[in-house]
């Protein structure tokens, strides 16, 4: 099963007030941590998804332009699906500063036995796909306007996803805010 990695990172970032990509976090920006925690794994390669806004190249790595950043994620999926060839992706939001290596594998595992979407329990993302024709066509229909549902949790519901339980919840959390961000800084300090 060939499978890659996808960041999205193309996100407006309006409640943050920056680029969440861009966020130093230690010794490295979220773009260079997230990429780090993908290229441990066995993945044929990976790609970074950005809005066209976004002018800021942040990485020399294959670039995938989000054509519909009206749709949110979805959008950025739809581009990845659209644009590689490959049996699934592991999609991974950049603004997730405390997951590791081992949260993503226990997705990968999971999807490569069942052939379905595959996340952790109240989180859709980061999000096992695998990439099929009747995949490309429901975010198609979505990209088209003919499916009005544009969560990833409706695609993974579609087609009966597989919630997992995580390793550990608090490696779920995502960062949204400079408030959010500042708790995972300080609870970075604490543990280093």
């Amino acid at each position: 099963m060939i499978i890659k990695g996808a960041i999205l990172a193309g996100g407006q970032s309006s409640r943050m007030g920056q680029d969440k990509a861009l966020l130093n976090r230690d010794h490295r920006d979220m773009f260079s941590y997230t990429l780090e925690q993908l290229e441990n794994l066995n993945l044929s390669g990976v790609v970074l998804s950005r809005n066209a806004q976004q002018t800021q190249r942040i990485s020399s790595m294959p670039l995938i332009t989000d054509t519909h950043p009206e749709l949110g994620p979805l959008g950025g999926i739809y581009s990845i699906v659209e644009n590689i060839k490959c049996d699934a992706v592991l999609i991974v939001p950049v603004d997730m500063p405390l997951l590791t290596t081992d949260d993503l594998q226990k997705l990968i595992s999971a999807g490569r036995n069942f052939h379905v979407p595959v996340y952790f329990e109240k989180n859709y993302l980061p999000l096992f796909l695998p990439i099929n024709n009747s995949v490309k066509e429901y975010l198609k229909s979505v990209a088209d306007g003919e499916n009005q549902n544009r969560s990833v949790r409706g695609l993974c519901n579609y087609f009966s996803g597989i919630p997992l339980s995580p390793l550990n919840q608090d490696h779920l959390v995502n960062t949204n805010t400079p408030e959010q961000w500042q708790l995972v800084q300080n609870s970075l300090k604490e543990f280093s």
